[in-house]
């Protein structure tokens, strides 16, 4: 049973990892010129049977607790598969006594983690809460119905059928599995009831209504049925599973809670070690109705991001736009730690070009539309080596460059708003206050 050795995993993200927007490279520039944030690509059961047909044939690749065939899973070589499923066996035990015994017993062999009525008395006062305990932690349920309909105790409805309908009502698989002549296990000292033998029709023609299930009469049948069925069940309806506490996964899940969850709760949506930021950028520049934009440059991010600023400028959003001041120490210092890299043009050309760069923007947005809004520029005198491109409250990406490395070689980070406060948040507050301070001293214009 799970407990000091197994850990429940967490079920999977549905949600299929976004493909990577193709781009280009652009070369010659770093984050501050823009370059690293361009990312894109410029110029050039209608109907049930009971031939238990969804098993189908048995596949020779199979193997026990196979996760199901994903696009995303890792190569079983280099991350095999930890979990073991937990399967409740459910069916009655005077007429099945041997076939539980069996089916059990491969299923130990198989990896397989095996759970039912010989675990607790399923007689007991108060069993059901028991019963209903394990179906809720188990992966999937295999039902056998045989001879008898079971036992219902002081209710009116047997243990097995009970069972079957608490499985159901959580969705959990259920594989079924049903005598094909109830007779053949009658014995000289056990005949049932006509009450017990319609009960059992009437269980019998539910489950056929309600779920596919497939026949047996042999032992050997239905151990080898139970077995097969549930490798196919396995591939086709993974289930979480359990895992050992010192696997892969649970380790995985520890560094989860340790990066990832902090992260996502500070609205970081995603770490690009390349700087580039895809068709996101884009699409976010194109339809906020406000833009900070704060850059040790931002030539190369001006122009390659020219169509959709235009747009969004077109649509009356207010673009506020951040540089150094050309002639300032702070970029005499960067271009100083920059030279042990390799040697460039000194920002400050790049800078000059901004402007020159937002007023053909604001001709272009002025040509489409009579309520465009406003690009202004102010010129701060130090600042971190870095790149900031904030979209309304919703969406951002901040990418921050230690010379002498460039910014391909420094991760970014792009940020979604968030319910509390978050690093989108803190990041137009700097820009804001910023803003504020450069204002102040006479350092912004509007462009027109």
């Amino acid at each position: 049973m799970p407990g000091s050795r197994f850990r429940r995993r967490r079920p999977q993200d549905p949600g299929e990892p976004e493909r990577p927007a193709e781009h280009v490279e652009v070369r010659g520039g770093g984050v501050g010129a823009g370059a690293d944030v361009a990312g894109n690509a410029i110029g050039p059961r209608s109907s049930v049977t009971n031939n238990f047909n969804y098993y189908g044939p048995a596949e020779s690749d199979a193997h026990p607790g196979a996760p199901a065939s994903s696009g995303t899973a890792p190569p079983p070589d280099t991350a095999p598969d930890e979990r073991r499923y937990q399967v409740f066996v459910s069916s009655t035990s005077l007429d099945l006594k041997q076939h539980r015994e069996a089916v059990i017993d491969e299923l130990v062999k198989e990896g397989y983690i095996p759970s039912g009525m010989e675990l607790f008395d399923a007689r007991a006062e108060g069993a059901w809460e028991v019963v209903e305990r394990v179906i809720n932690d188990c992966d999937y349920l295999v039902l056998i119905l045989g001879a008898r309909y079971g036992d219902v105790g002081a209710g009116t409805v047997s243990f097995t059928e009970r069972e079957y309908d608490h499985a159901r009502s959580l969705d959990k698989p259920i594989l079924v599995f049903v005598h094909a002549d109830p007779v053949e296990l009658h014995t000289d000292s056990w005949q049932p009831t006509p009450e017990d033998a319609q009960r059992l029709a009437d269980f019998r023609e539910k489950v056929r209504r309600e779920r596919l299930w497939r026949s047996w009469r042999t032992v050997a049948d239905l151990r080898n049925d139970v077995t097969r069925a549930l490798r196919l069940a396995v591939r086709h309806t993974p289930q979480p599973g359990w895992v050992k506490g010192n696997s892969i996964a649970h380790t995985f899940s520890a560094e989860w809670q340790n990066l990832v969850a902090p992260g996502t709760q500070i609205g970081v949506a995603r770490i690009s070690v390349d700087g580039q930021a895809g068709n996101a950028l884009s699409e976010n520049l194109g339809k906020a109705s406000s833009i900070g934009i704060m850059s040790t440059s931002g030539k190369r991010l001006i122009e390659i991001q020219t169509p959709y600023l235009t747009k969004a400028l077109a649509a009356g959003s207010r673009i506020r736009v951040l540089v150094p001041t050309p002639d300032g120490q702070f970029l005499a210092d960067v271009d100083e730690s920059e030279s042990l890299w390799d040697q460039r043009s000194p920002i400050a050309a790049e800078v000059r070009e901004v402007e020159a760069r937002l007023r053909s923007i604001v001709r272009e947005a002025g040509a489409r539309s009579t309520a465009a809004g406003s690009i202004e520029i102010g010129f701060f005198t130090t600042h971190l080596r870095s790149t900031m491109i904030l979209c309304d409250r919703t969406w951002g990406w901040v990418t921050l460059t230690l010379p002498p490395a460039r910014a391909p070689e420094t991760p970014s980070l792009e940020l979604r708003g968030t319910r509390d406060f978050g690093l989108i948040d803190a990041c137009w507050k700097h820009f804001d206050r910023t803003w504020a301070i450069v204002e102040e001293r006479g350092e912004v214009r509007t462009i027109s």
